[in-house]
C-alpha cells in the first residue's frame, strides 16, 4: 500500500475543512437550500464517514495497542466526536431558521474545536496507527475511502 493511515485521515481532516467551508460560504451569500446541503455533506462525511471509522476501528486498535482498556486519549476524542454532532445538529437548525448570526457563532465554535481536536488526533493518535493496526491501516483506509465515494 502506497497511503499510509495517518496521511489518510489528515487529508481527511482537510477534505472536511473544505466541505464545511462551503456550507458557510452559502449561508454568508444566503444560498439556505445550498448551505443545508453542503452542511448534510461535510456530517455525513464526518459522523458517518471518518469518526465512525475512528471509533470502531481507529480507537479500539490503539487502545489494545497501548494495552488493551480505553485510554485517556481515546477518552478524550471520543467525548469530542459526541460534543461535536450536538453542533452540527444546532448548525443545522439555524440554517433552517435561515439564521445567519447563530450559524456563524457555532460555525466558530466548531472549527475552534475541530482544529484542536484534530491536531491531537494528528500529533499524538495518527503517528502509532500503522504500527498498532496488524493490517497498517490498509482495512480503515479502504472503508473511509468507500464511504467517501458514498457520501459525495
Amino acid at each position: 500500500m502506497n497511503e499510509h493511515i495517518a496521511e489518510v485521515m489528515q487529508s481527511d481532516h482537510e477534505r472536511l475543512d473544505k466541505l464545511l467551508e462551503r456550507s458557510a460560504q452559502a449561508v454568508s451569500e444566503g444560498r439556505w437550500s445550498d448551505a443545508a446541503a453542503e452542511l448534510e455533506t461535510f456530517r455525513k462525511g464526518i459522523v458517518d464517514g471518518h469518526m465512525s471509522v475512528e471509533e470502531e476501528l481507529l480507537f479500539p486498535a490503539f487502545e489494545n495497542w497501548e494495552g488493551g482498556e480505553e485510554h485517556a486519549l481515546t477518552a478524550l476524542l471520543r467525548k469530542g466526536h459526541s460534543d461535536l454532532k450536538v453542533f452540527f445538529l444546532e448548525m443545522a437548525e439555524a440554517i433552517d431558521q435561515q439564521n445567519a448570526e447563530d450559524f456563524g457563532d457555532l460555525l466558530s465554535t466548531v472549527q475552534t474545536i475541530l482544529k484542536q481536536h484534530d491536531a491531537k488526533e494528528e500529533s499524538e493518535l495518527y503517528p502509532h496507527l500503522a504500527e498498532a493496526l496488524s493490517d497498517h491501516g490498509a482495512d480503515a483506509i479502504q472503508r473511509l475511502q468507500t464511504l467517501q465515494e458514498a457520501h459525495s
